[in-house]
């Protein structure tokens, strides 16, 4: 019988506002998945599951140390809020199972894992293997995005349905699991190419543009936006604010006349700012949406 692997699942209860940061932390400490489910205690609360392999220590107390050091930006963190334990690889999978069910985050788009079978209705069906947690269509920022995608390929921003003539293309930046460029490629564009600056999540991403049959229509490269040249019709980030301002040179630079720049992955509260600082004249704000306290810009270029 094989030996069964082990897995560290690490669970951090947080504010939805530093949700974002305690992620991206558990990511760059070599976290093979995240999870977000909402909190069952306090109100405004949710609880960040990463899942680390057995080669990587990982240890309570250095995470601890990581909260207390970003309360100065979220007061109401806590550093009690840790709690380490092993896993198998089979309650790895199980867990996964129990908690990706479908869901539909816009009124004609269904997310659902591999293993559930749907009856054909009039609506577009995404397929995402949650093997690793790069978005699975569960969290608001998502739900706002495939909204977002959704509308603007109905035309409700300006931005016309693609022909022989002048196809749609669109590009995604960080891309994780690939659900926001499957979601634009179903939804219409001939032509799609996904970025992201981690290799899993390239082979994540690969396997869910598989998984849906689009390998001929969606192109993915490990890249930054600074290696990706040419203009999109959409572009999409999800990502979160200060990487966005970072990049926001490079962002407008790759959206073509007329095209639509679709933006997600920050709070509310900096929704404001952010959509302030890409409106120079050449960009307009089209719409700016909400849900559970998270944010999306929508913007069309002149």
């Amino acid at each position: 019988m094989a030996r069964v692997r082990r897995w560290t699942e690490v669970r951090v209860e947080a504010p939805k506002e530093a949700q974002e940061a305690v992620a991206n932390f558990l990511m760059e400490r070599g976290s093979n998945g995240v999870v977000i489910e909402e909190g069952k205690g306090q109100e405004g609360f949710e609880v960040i599951k990463a899942y680390f392999p057995p080669a990587l220590m990982i240890q309570a107390p250095s995470i601890s140390l990581y909260l207390e050091a970003i309360r100065e930006f979220f007061p109401e963190i806590r550093r009690s809020a840790v709690r380490v334990r092993s896993i198998a690889d089979r309650d790895w999978m199980e867990r996964w199972r129990s908690f990706f069910k479908p869901s539909q985050p816009s009124r004609g788009i269904v997310v659902k894992p591999p293993w559930i079978s749907l009856a054909p209705r009039d609506v577009i069906v995404i397929d995402i293997e949650p093997g690793m947690a790069f978005g699975t269509g569960t969290h608001p920022t998502t739900r706002l995005c495939l909204r977002a995608l959704e509308r603007a390929f109905a035309g409700e921003y300006g931005l016309l349905p693609g022909d022989e003539h002048r196809p749609y293309s669109v590009l995604d930046v960080g891309m994780g699991s690939g659900i926001l460029m499957i979601g634009a490629a179903k939804l219409g564009a001939r032509s799609v190419l996904g970025i992201d600056v981690d290799q899993r999540a390239v082979e994540n991403a690969r396997k869910n543009v598989r998984i849906n049959g689009l390998r001929g229509r969606i192109r993915m490269r490990k890249a930054t936006i600074s290696e990706i040249g040419g203009r999109f019709d959409l572009v999409v980030a999800n990502i979160d604010a200060k990487t966005i301002e970072e990049m926001r040179s490079r962002l407008m630079d790759r959206v073509a006349a007329g095209g639509i720049l679709v933006l997600s992955g920050f709070s509310e509260g900096e929704a404001g700012p952010l959509s302030k600082d890409f409106r120079d004249g050449s960009f307009t704000l089209a719409e700016v949406s909400q849900e559970d306290g998270w944010a999306c810009i929508v913007l069309r270029r002149a």
